[in-house]
């Protein structure tokens, strides 16, 4: 028997050998398995090929025995088909003996104040879950295609047919100040008189995520951009300056500060979770994936209950 002639092997011509050693007979086989005697000796020529045995050999008549290499070769078989039944069986995913590591890509207050809770969440759950985090503003697509983060928090829907994503939530922007040294701003020319602070944000992308011909007019009053929004308040204390920014941030990172609903409209802020299409249909994917959306849910509702 040649080194490669195991390839030759195909699970039904398996499963057919092991209906004939059980059935003895080829007739019996083939009334049992639905097929005709013709198609079972097309498949027990193939196995007498790759095992250059014959397998079954004539007692008289029509009846047949099995060779010793074919009763030896039938214990094996079954392990063997066994082994690929289970290989196409749809995994079931316990939590309970799960071993899981996993990377999310988020920007920083979400990294602070999403991630914790999730973290919480799963660990209670699984055997083990390490967890790292990539942080930027607007995280990288990249991230997902290159395999360096399994999920992304974005404010932004993707593009790309092998990126699938889902809206976690719709927030709504509140204007931030520190109320112990200014006025609250209640006009529209209040705000276009003001000074404000921002995030800084890459190259490319500030112009894409300012919509709004209100937030384009008041981008030209910024006085301090900052990398995140714990920065805002360090600048935002004992100063006159406002944010304009999502109302979720009343929870930790802008908690000691006013807000207000702005006398204009505003687009919704969203969040989305995006992924790469080859962890579609990972069960330990989407069981992360499905605990992620519980812990923004029970985010917001804990915004929610913030008076304004």
């Amino acid at each position: 028997m040649k080194d490669h002639d195991y390839l030759a092997l195909d699970g039904h011509s398996m499963h057919v050998f092991l209906t004939v050693l059980e059935q003895g007979s080829i007739a019996s086989a083939a009334n049992k398995l639905g097929i005709t005697k013709t198609v079972i000796g097309q498949c027990l020529t193939k196995l007498r090929s790759v095992f250059q045995d014959p397998l079954f050999v004539r007692t008289g008549g029509q009846e047949i025995v099995a060779t010793a290499r074919a009763e030896n070769l039938g214990e094996r078989m079954r392990v063997v088909l066994s082994e690929m039944q289970q290989l196409t069986a749809t995994p079931v995913f316990k939590p309970q003996q799960a071993v899981l590591h996993f990377t999310v890509g988020t920007n920083h207050f979400l990294r602070d104040i999403v991630l914790p809770e999730w973290y919480r969440q799963v660990a209670t759950e699984v055997k083990e879950f390490s967890l790292h985090t990539i942080t930027a503003e607007v995280p990288s697509l990249a991230l997902l295609r290159t395999g360096k983060a399994d999920v992304l928090l974005s404010p932004v829907a993707p593009e790309g047919v092998d990126i699938l994503y889902k809206r976690l939530f719709i927030d709504q922007s509140r204007c931030f100040f520190d109320g112990n040294v200014r006025e609250t701003p209640r006009t529209l020319a209040d705000f276009r008189q003001a000074r404000y602070i921002g995030l800084h944000l890459p190259e490319g992308q500030r112009a894409g995520s300012i919509t709004a011909p209100i937030l384009r007019e008041l981008e030209q009053q910024v006085a301090v951009r900052v990398p995140n929004v714990w920065d805002m308040a360090s600048f935002m204390r004992g100063s006159d300056l406002l944010a304009i920014a999502p109302s979720m941030l009343r929870i930790e990172a802008l908690a000691e500060f006013s807000a207000i609903i702005p006398p204009f409209n505003l687009p919704p802020v969203q969040l989305f979770m995006l992924w790469h299409t080859r962890h579609q249909s990972d069960s330990a994917h989407q069981w992360l994936r499905s605990q992620l959306e519980t812990a923004v849910a029970h985010v917001m509702q804990r915004a929610k209950s913030v008076k304004t």
